[in-house]
């Protein structure tokens, strides 16, 4: 179930190999940040249900990057747009399972990326405003993002509450990982949440080192 972390911002913790998911509600989108895999399907469904929504009022998907953990269950989500790094987003309107990492998630679904992200791009949902911060290592068009009223950081699988993420997959770098961490290790955060395992809220100085 869907955990409340502020008024209109919830998280779901996944408990399998999916991506955590978490739940931005604005005046302008009702938003999703990832949104899991198959196995979470009935559970996410749950969730909604458990605040009144229904897959069909997500208005807006926003992808950390081009995985088919984090993108497996987009087919849940008809009315929705949706927003990933340019560099992935191509390769996951391409269809490329290389590249997404699909052969461990059979069945897999490609959605039809329609928002090309950009670096610092402003994602304004009605009083919850995103800033996209290109965070490359894990993928090439890895994205955090981070509402920076709260210091809440939507960290993918660039970095978790215990270490960051791989680099030995297509298109991953650990040069540019390391670069990643250092730039955000500047954002004064204080809240970190990945895109796997649990969060974590209230805490100054999470250490990023490579």
């Amino acid at each position: 179930m869907f955990q409340k972390i502020f008024p209109n911002i919830y998280a779901f913790v996944s408990e399998n190999s999916g991506s955590n998911v978490f739940l931005l509600i604005g005046e302008k989108e009702t938003a999703l940040i990832d949104s899991g895999t198959e196995g979470n399907k009935q559970a996410l469904i749950e969730s909604l249900a458990s605040l009144d929504l229904k897959p069909e009022d997500i208005s807006l998907v926003l992808y950390t990057h081009g995985h088919a953990d984090h993108f497996g269950l987009d087919f849940l989500f008809t009315n929705a747009k949706r927003a990933m790094h340019k560099f992935d987003a191509e390769q996951i309107n391409l269809g490329n399972a290389s590249f997404a990492c699909a052969s461990f998630f059979p069945g897999t679904k490609f959605p039809k990326i329609s928002i090309l992200l950009e670096p610092n791009q402003e994602i304004d949902l009605g009083k919850i405003k995103l800033k996209c911060l290109h965070t490359p290592g894990h993928t090439e068009g890895s994205i955090c993002f981070f509402e920076q009223e709260k210091g809440l950081l939507f960290s993918g699988d660039t970095v978790f509450a215990e270490g960051f993420g791989r680099t030995d997959l297509p298109s991953g770098n650990a040069t540019k990982m390391a670069e990643s961490l250092k730039k955000l290790q500047k954002m004064g955060f204080k809240g970190l949440f990945p895109g796997h395992g649990p969060f974590l809220l209230g805490q100054e100085n999470i250490d990023l080192a490579p």
